[in-house]
């Protein structure tokens, strides 16, 4: 099982708030799975994709649930949090991500590609004073495009002092925990990332698969036939 609890008790807080931390949710063994598949990930035995590559940040690779049932058990946890229809679920992104010894502190903050309604955050290792911030009180029109797009100064003239304001909120993961928020929606970004690595998840229900990474495609055509 991927998580030690139902997650429908928190679908209410999700919907309120546009983004949530669950505590302490994930289970043993996918907290063990995890951070074996870092381990390989470290050993050169999972495929680093160049195209994914963002310099000077991070590297990504790409990621494999244990098994089929394991997935599908992660999909309808996912389900019963956000409320959308399980069987519509597509992964628009399923990435380890690395980030590197020169990540910079305070990069911009961003939102998410269109594709990446949700985003799904698994800490696996974090380095010291790492955070997810949000900013949910700032724009919420959702990024319909193809690509992320970033806070300039245009769009908040304090931006130098974003992180300092009363609009960012830091969630404080810890390994075990489990972030969701509506990523080509709310803001976000990572502050002093060097040496953290997290497994994100992205997905919405309108079948969009930028990256063709979509391992629920199989399965729903099986259920629409």
């Amino acid at each position: 099982m991927p998580f030690k609890r139902d997650l429908r008790a928190y679908r209410g807080q999700f919907e309120r708030d546009g983004y949530i931390l669950l505590k302490d949710v994930l289970s043993e063994d996918f907290t063990a799975y995890l951070q074996d598949f870092l381990v390989l990930s470290r050993k050169g035995q999972v495929a680093e994709t160049g195209k994914w590559r963002i310099g000077g940040k991070k590297q990504q690779f790409l990621f494999s649930f244990p098994s089929e049932d394991f997935a599908l058990r992660f999909r309808a946890g996912i389900a019963d949090l956000t409320g959308m229809d399980e069987s519509s679920i597509a992964v628009s992104e399923r990435h380890l991500k690395q980030y590197e010894a020169d990540a910079p502190d305070y990069p911009a903050p961003h939102k998410d590609r269109g594709a990446s309604r949700i985003s799904i955050g698994l800490p696996i290792h974090l380095g010291p004073e790492t955070s997810v911030c949000v900013f949910p009180t700032l724009d919420r029109s959702p990024n319909r495009s193809e690509r992320a797009v970033f806070m300039t100064p245009e769009d908040h003239p304090g931006l130098a002092d974003i992180y300092n304001s009363s609009e960012a909120v830091l969630l404080h993961e810890k390994l075990g925990d489990m972030i969701v928020f509506l990523g080509s929606t709310i803001y976000h970004e990572r502050i002093r990332p060097r040496g953290t690595a997290v497994l994100y998840i992205k997905v919405n229900d309108e079948g969009a698969d930028p990256l063709g990474e979509n391992i629920y495609a199989a399965a729903k055509q099986l259920i629409d036939a």
